[in-house]
């Protein structure tokens, strides 16, 4: 598996600096936030993502995915983002989110992001990139795995298809929903993330290594372990708002222990 670090935590590092901490920490690759406040903008892209891409390399890191608020080809940024990753490379590239408004927009919500999606399945198609649907809990189309499942069905599998976050899927889809969800759209999951969390009183998430929190990581392993020969970039998330080193040294920890049960399930 091609294991990389989502940059979310790690924005206020430059490249050269960036390269130094995730080659400390053990890893040889980024996934790196292309989109408002992220580690490149998307009205600078067409300049600064070749630049980070040059810059990482020199320090032995590789891009490997970008994440992205892309939703629609038509939107502002939104083209220049896929055709900048493809000629620098990049074929990963995790899309935005279409926002549900509450019940009784979910079928419009859905055909609009249904059209907007072949859209953009189509340039992916033209410029030989993948997009990854990530299934958010919350507010958000996807936030059941059955409906990106519906969405990515008639695309181009070459070209879009799921990003699997097994905490999202835990977190909407209760005791053994998310394996059921998952079962559903197994053959169209290509990236993969990871983090672990717990459900504090209130309803609200925190954010803790991985295996001290509610995802059932064991029966998570046993159910990639089925699909491990299709998935492309698996990307190591931390969550948590602290300083860059112990970002890092969180995400060396999780990744340590996702290949252990890994490892342990083969």
């Amino acid at each position: 598996m091609d294991l990389c670090v989502f940059s979310k935590r790690l924005q206020k590092m430059d490249f050269p600096e960036l390269a130094v901490g995730l080659r400390a920490a053990g890893f040889d690759g980024v996934d790196l936030t292309v989109r408002p406040g992220g580690h490149v903008e998307p009205g600078n892209v067409r300049e600064a993502l070749p630049r980070a891409v040059e810059a990482l390399g020199a320090g032995g890191v590789g891009v490997r995915m970008i994440s992205s608020s892309v939703t629609d080809i038509g939107a502002p940024h939104a083209r220049d983002v896929l055709e900048t990753a493809a000629a620098a490379g990049v074929r990963w590239i995790k899309l935005g989110y279409w926002r549900y408004e509450g019940f009784g927009t979910l079928r419009r919500t859905m055909e609009e992001a249904g059209s907007r999606l072949r859209d953009l399945a189509g340039a992916a198609k033209d410029l030989g990139v993948f997009l990854g649907c990530h299934n958010h809990s919350g507010e958000f189309v996807g936030a059941h795995l059955a409906h990106l499942g519906r969405l990515v069905e008639p695309l181009d599998p070459e070209a879009v298809g799921v990003y699997f976050d097994p905490a999202h899927a835990v977190l909407e889809g209760g005791r053994r929903g998310w394996l059921q969800a998952l079962d559903g759209v197994a053959d169209r999951v290509r990236m993969l993330a990871l983090k672990d969390f717990l459900v504090l009183p209130g309803g609200e998430l925190e954010c803790v290594p991985m295996g001290e929190g509610a995802i059932p990581w064991a029966e998570v392993v046993a159910a990639l372990a089925e699909i491990a020969g299709q998935l492309g970039p698996v990307s190591v998330h931390t969550e948590k708002a602290q300083p860059a080193a112990d970002a890092l040294r969180l995400a060396a920890a999780d990744r340590n222990a996702f290949l252990s049960l890994c490892e342990a399930t083969s």
